[in-house]
């Protein structure tokens, strides 16, 4: 398989997810609660991420008393 044809299949497969969560949102009824629990997770996955992402400027840049 080439290598256009596997970044394809990738891609199509990546996807398919955004297309199965709004099939399922459509079909299914979701509690207020779900959806919070849902979006806070969310909020926390990518609260964690700037911070790790941060985390090693800050180490870079002023050393290991600006990180703990």
């Amino acid at each position: 398989m080439s290598k256009w044809m596997e970044a394809g299949l990738w891609g199509l497969v990546s996807g398919s997810a955004l297309v199965l969560g709004s099939l399922a949102a459509y079909y299914l009824t979701i509690t207020q609660k779900t959806i919070a629990f849902i979006m806070a997770f969310g909020a926390g996955v990518l609260i964690s991420a700037l911070s790790f992402e941060l985390m090693d400027v800050a180490y870079n840049q002023a050393g290991i008393a600006a990180t703990t």
